[in-house]
C-alpha cells in the first residue's frame, strides 16, 4: 500500500473540514511550493504560517456583513415607520403646544426630579458634567438637570417652548442653561463644535431623535454617557377612537410606539450595552372643545390631508366626549428608558 506522508494527511483534513469553495482555496494554498524549516521539525509549507490569519480575516468579514445587513434591516424598519414626519410642520405643532407643556413643568416637577435621580443612581450625573438636552421643551427636565451639574445647553424647534424656558430659568434662578433654537436633524456637529463636546446626551420624550441618523447624531455628540426615552405603549382614550375612524376611512393610524426598540437594536449593533427600564403612567388632560379640536386635527394632519368633511368629522366625535362644554383625555403609557455608556 503506497504511504500516506503527513502532509498529504493535513491537506485532507483542512479540506474535509472546510470543503466546498474553501476546501478549494486552502487546497490551492497547501499545493504551493514548500521549503524546509531548520527547526529539526518535519518540513511545513510556508503557506501555512499564514493559514490561520486567513481564517481569521474571513469571520471578521462575515461577522462585518452581517452586522451590516442586521443594521441596514433595523435603520430601514426606522426609516419606513417615520416616513411621514417631515410632511408636519414640527415648529407650528409644538409652537401651538407650548403653553400646554408649560403648565406641566411644575405640577410634573416630581416626575422630571425622578428622572434626574434615576440618572444619578448610576452615576451617570456629577456637578462637574456639561449635558446637552435635545428637545427640552419648557423646562421639565432641563431645570432639575440644571441643579445637579455645571451646564445644560438646551435646544428645541419651538420657539415658544425655549420662551417659557427662559421665563422658568428667571423663576427658579437656573442661569447655567444655554436656550438654543435648533431642530436636531439640521444640526452640524463639526460647525456647532459638538463632536464629543458632552459627558450626557439627554433626549427624554423628543420626536428630535426619530431615525437611525438622529440617534447616529446623538452619539457622536457624547464622549460619556447618553439617555433616550420614548412611549412603548400608550392609549388614549378620545385620540384613539378618532384614529380608529380615520384608520378605517383614510388607512392611517396612531403613530407606532417603536423608537426605544430600533434604538437599542441598533445601539447592540454598534457594540454597546444599553440597559432599557420601564415606567407605567396614567394621567387626564382636560380641553376645551377648541382645544382638542386643534390638537387632533393637527395630529392627523401629520399623516393625512384632512378635507373638510373630515374635520367635521373629528368635531362629532369629539362632541360625543363632551361634558359641560370640557373633554377630558384619559391617558395610559408605558415608558422606555435607555442608558448606555459611550
Amino acid at each position: 500500500m503506497k504511504a500516506i506522508s503527513q502532509e498529504t494527511c493535513h491537506e485532507r483534513e483542512s479540506i474535509e473540514i472546510f470543503g466546498g469553495k474553501m476546501g478549494d482555496v486552502i487546497k490551492g494554498f497547501l499545493s504551493e511550493d514548500k521549503d524546509s524549516l531548520n527547526n529539526g521539525c518535519s518540513w511545513i509549507p510556508r503557506k501555512r504560517f499564514f493559514f490561520m490569519e486567513f481564517i481569521i480575516g474571513q469571520k471578521t468579514k462575515g461577522r462585518r456583513e452581517r452586522m451590516d445587513r442586521d443594521l441596514s434591516y433595523w435603520k430601514e424598519r426606522w426609516r419606513k415607520e417615520e416616513g411621514e414626519r417631515e410632511r408636519c410642520d414640527q415648529q407650528g405643532f409644538w409652537d401651538n403646544r407650548a403653553d400646554f407643556f408649560n403648565g406641566k413643568v411644575f405640577t410634573e416637577e416630581k416626575l422630571g426630579s425622578e428622572i434626574v435621580n434615576h440618572l444619578k443612581s448610576k452615576n451617570m450625573l456629577t456637578r462637574d458634567m456639561e449635558v446637552l438636552d435635545i428637545g427640552c421643551g419648557p423646562g421639565k427636565h432641563t431645570l432639575p438637570l440644571a441643579r445637579e451639574v455645571k451646564r445644560v445647553t438646551a435646544l428645541d424647534i419651538s420657539e415658544n417652548m425655549l420662551e417659557h424656558l427662559r421665563k422658568n430659568m428667571k423663576k427658579t434662578k437656573l442661569f447655567n442653561i444655554d436656550p438654543l433654537h435648533l431642530d436636531w436633524k439640521d444640526g452640524d456637529l463639526k460647525k456647532l463644535h459638538w463632536e464629543k463636546a458632552f459627558d450626557l446626551v439627554f433626549a427624554s420624550m423628543t420626536p428630535g431623535v426619530f431615525n437611525y441618523e438622529t440617534l447616529e447624531k446623538m452619539v457622536k455628540a457624547g464622549k460619556q454617557y447618553a439617555y433616550l426615552s420614548g412611549f412603548v405603549k400608550r392609549k388614549d382614550e378620545v385620540g384613539d377612537e378618532i384614529f380608529r375612524f380615520f384608520e378605517r376611512s383614510h388607512g392611517v393610524s396612531a403613530k407606532k410606539q417603536n423608537k426605544v426598540y430600533y434604538a437599542f437594536n441598533i445601539l447592540w449593533q454598534w457594540g454597546y450595552t444599553p440597559e432599557v427600564e420601564y415606567i407605567h403612567r396614567t394621567w387626564e388632560d382636560e380641553f376645551t372643545s377648541e382645544e382638542a379640536y386643534a390638537l387632533y386635527r393637527d395630529k392627523l394632519a401629520a399623516v393625512t390631508t384632512l378635507l373638510e368633511e373630515d374635520r367635521e368629522k373629528i368635531k362629532e366625535i369629539l362632541k360625543s366626549f363632551e361634558k359641560e362644554g370640557k373633554i377630558t383625555e384619559k391617558t395610559e403609557v408605558t415608558q422606555g428608558l435607555l442608558t448606555w455608556k459611550l
